[in-house]
């Protein structure tokens, strides 16, 4: 076995290695501020309603964890580790530069980038940290563990910087994007500057004797008695002759598969077409009966013990699934719970809620100032924060077991994993329970305003004829007394669902004429006057000419076509202005529109973006029933929840990934045959894919159900998972034939 020349080293590793660590410090910076941000940029920037954020979220932080199967498949074809770090480093810089533009061309381009740079990044850059390493070097656990620090150190840094950002600055969620791009430079930079010493050492080659000397010592378990021979790891030639320990699901394991891929590609398009999955969702299960396949081919390929031991690996995979789908609720539904429902002061009392359009003033706490309110994303801190402190003492605890024959195999690991995430939803429940609390307001009114109906005293929006009803507004919690003249409600009342039932109670001609010129204002140009054709889905009730009137419209109310002339700034006349309409709480900006309240003018000067016409339309909603809406929303506020509850929740979250996460990948190397090892690593880094992607179909839910019922759910769920996997422990630990 040849020496190749002796590396440079700083503190036994390689130089390499710090430039691989920074390069990655840097990307998690980039990735997890922009993953804090996301969904309460959605919701809380752009005003969509949660689902329909759930949903983009969903595909997102799924499919970065899918790309990298394409992103390695490259590297190893074509391009290289190296030139793929680069390539992947840049898409991921221009999406993030992107993220801090508003259209939406820009953000779901952004998005794409991600997803692509993601791929060709991820996979090649834990490739290079172990190839600076021949493969018996014993520096090489260690190298991961500092690898392994860089990520958490990025992914700690990142949510505190552009949280603060995006809470504090005039810039807001765009510049927290921007300060993302920002270290994805930075980390392209260290990269480019630092390849000089990243030297990959080839396979088959040892390191100088001088550098193995020179590493310090790593954490040693000390000698164990010898193991008895039937306890000793089977190679994988033994196990090839081996028995297997689950005799009837190995030899029909192939076929099982096989049915199970053809299952799920047929009831896919039967659950999209009765409308119980979306078409979106059922693509999943596509993706699912694709990998389904590829498992029944790879257990086709082996026999006996080592087929096993595959087996073992897929199920496996399917609680760790369970783990992820529950644990990425941080990004999503748990974000959106840390920003409307938990109190943000940590150091002084929360202030009243004032009466819009107001400025809520801040706490008076000293020097701690900066702590009330605390940036909502600065939650996503506290498990990166949490496995800095906790993994050590998790390493010391396994070898503390180890010596004294009690550490549990990795069945039982990855079952605890689940349970301890289980058990982090206690603290959801009890969370949810403080805040189910009643509050109320008069309403002088016996009838809604048009644009909401009530059943059993629920609200939810007026259903078209022909159509379907809607989901009741703030999940039924919202009730109408109309016998009491008030209005009910259970929990703490976001300001997205307040603005959305404001909304829906604009008058009809107005949402048209709203909605008109979020579709007429982007074609424009200042000054430079443009013919714009429009189709018209449904008829409008409204007189356009009255409204625009000179911008000479021809409007064909059979064809469904309106014409019209016009350029920025644009003249809108309301000559029915909405009672009571407040064009403060549009919260337009001047350079985007201005109004004059003594000729009823609405001077539109640039592009009224989606949320720009709901602002609108919030400033257009019914005047008494948006004042007991404002007055429910600031009486609920005296609601919100501590956020102790939500650090106890990312404590036991990240108990259980200490026991799963790293369990995982140790063990698929170690069970996997030489000859599939790269597709069933590749395979069991889709358990991410796929725990991201249940997480975002619950997310997608998130508001349709109380939070109490929620939470209960996803208890319930992970208990039951639990559950079965003591069940199973015992018996997939034997199929895994003396691997520990």
């Amino acid at each position: 076995m040849s020496s190749l020349p002796r590396q440079r080293t700083f503190l036994g590793h390689p130089i390499g290695l710090y430039v691989l660590f920074f390069t990655e410090m840097w990307e998690r910076f980039s990735y997890y501020g922009m993953r804090a941000l996301l969904i309460l940029y959605m919701v809380k920037y752009y005003k969509w309603a949660q689902d329909d954020a759930s949903t983009v979220y969903k595909w997102y932080s799924s499919l970065v964890y899918l790309t990298p199967i394409l992103g390695g498949f490259l590297a190893d074809r074509y391009l290289g580790n190296k030139k793929a770090v680069i390539i992947g480093a840049i898409l991921m810089s221009i999406g993030h530069f992107l993220m801090a533009f508003e259209p939406y061309a820009a953000f779901y381009s952004a998005l794409v980038f991600l997803i692509l740079g993601n791929g060709m990044f991820k996979p090649n850059m834990s490739t290079q940290v172990g190839r600076l390493y021949a493969p018996n070097d014993p520096r090489r656990d260690g190298a991961y563990t500092i690898f392994y620090m860089g990520i958490n150190l990025g992914a700690f840094l990142s949510p505190l910087v552009c949280g603060w950002l995006a809470a504090n600055t005039v810039w807001k969620y765009h510049a927290g994007f921007t300060a993302a791009g920002i270290g994805m430079v930075l980390g392209l930079l260290t990269y480019v500057f630092g390849l000089p010493w990243v030297r990959e050492i080839a396979a088959g080659a040892s390191p100088p004797p001088a550098e193995v000397a020179a590493a310090p010592p790593l954490a040693q378990t000390p000698d164990l008695p010898a193991s008895p021979l039937p306890d000793r790891p089977m190679s994988e030639a033994e196990a090839e002759l081996a028995p297997s320990a689950v005799p009837v699901f190995n030899r029909t394991a192939p076929v099982l598969f096989l049915a199970l891929a053809a299952l799920m590609a047929v009831v896919a398009p039967v659950l999209a077409f009765t409308k119980l999955l979306p078409w979106d969702s059922a693509v999943g299960l596509w993706i699912a009966a694709g990998c389904a396949v590829i498992a029944a081919w790879i257990t086709s390929r082996v026999v006996g013990a080592v087929r096993d031991r595959v087996l073992a690996i897929f199920l496996l995979g399917f609680f760790v699934v369970c783990y992820w789908a529950a644990a990425e609720q941080a990004g999503n539904a748990l974000n959106l719970w840390a920003d409307q429902t938990t109190d943000r002061y940590l150091t002084a009392p929360a202030p009243p809620v004032p009466a819009p359009p107001a400025e809520q003033p801040p706490a008076d706490a000293g020097w701690l100032t900066f702590l009330n309110p605390v940036p909502t994303a600065w939650f996503q801190s506290i498990n990166a924060f949490a496995i800095f402190v906790l993994g050590p003492v998790f390493a010391f605890l396994w070898i503390w077991l180890d010596r004294r024959f009690l550490n549990p195999n990795i069945p039982i690991k990855i079952t605890l994993g689940v349970l301890l995430m289980a058990l982090s939803f206690v603290f959801m429940l009890l969370a949810a329970n403080r805040e189910d609390q009643p509050s109320s307001v008069p309403y002088a009114p016996t009838t809604l305003p048009a644009g909401i109906e009530e059943h059993d005293g629920k609200l939810r929006p007026a259903t078209p004829e022909g159509k379907e009803p809607q989901s009741w507004y703030f999940a039924g919690r919202l009730t109408h007394d109309a016998s009491g003249k008030a209005f009910r409600l259970r929990g703490v009342l976001p300001d997205t669902e307040r603005d959305r039932l404001v909304r829906d109670t604009a008058p009809q001609s107005f949402q048209e004429i709203a909605g008109l010129l979020g579709k007429i204002t982007p074609e424009l140009r200042k000054g430079e006057e443009k013919e714009i054709k429009i189709k018209v889905k449904d008829k409008l009730t409204i007189d356009p000419a009255a409204w625009l009137p000179d911008a000479g419209v021809k409007y064909d109310r059979e064809g469904g076509k309106l014409t019209l002339r016009a350029a920025l700034p644009l003249k809108v006349r309301l000559i029915a202005v909405p009672p009571g309409f407040n064009f403060a709480l549009a919260e337009l900006k001047k350079e985007v529109a201005t109004y004059d309240e003594k000729t009823h003018v609405l001077t539109v000067h640039d592009e009224l973006a989606d949320k720009d016409v709901k602002g609108l339309l919030v400033a257009a909603g019914e005047p008494t029933f948006r004042t007991a809406m404002f007055d429910l929303y600031r009486a609920s506020a005296e609601f919100r929840v501590s956020a102790w509850w939500l650090f106890w929740f990312y404590i036991a979250a990240t108990l259980g990934e200490l026991c799963l996460s790293p369990v995982g990948l140790s063990m698929v190397s170690k069970l996997a045959p030489v000859k599939y090892a790269t597709m069933l690593m590749g395979l069991w880094l889709l358990t991410s894919f796929f725990g991201n992607f249940l997480a975002g179909m619950a997310g997608e839910n998130y508001d349709k159900f109380p939070p109490w019922d929620y939470f209960l759910t996803l208890l319930v769920a992970l208990g039951a998972v639990t559950a079965v996997g003591f069940l199973v422990a015992r018996k997939v630990n034997s199929m895994m034939h003396g691997v520990k």
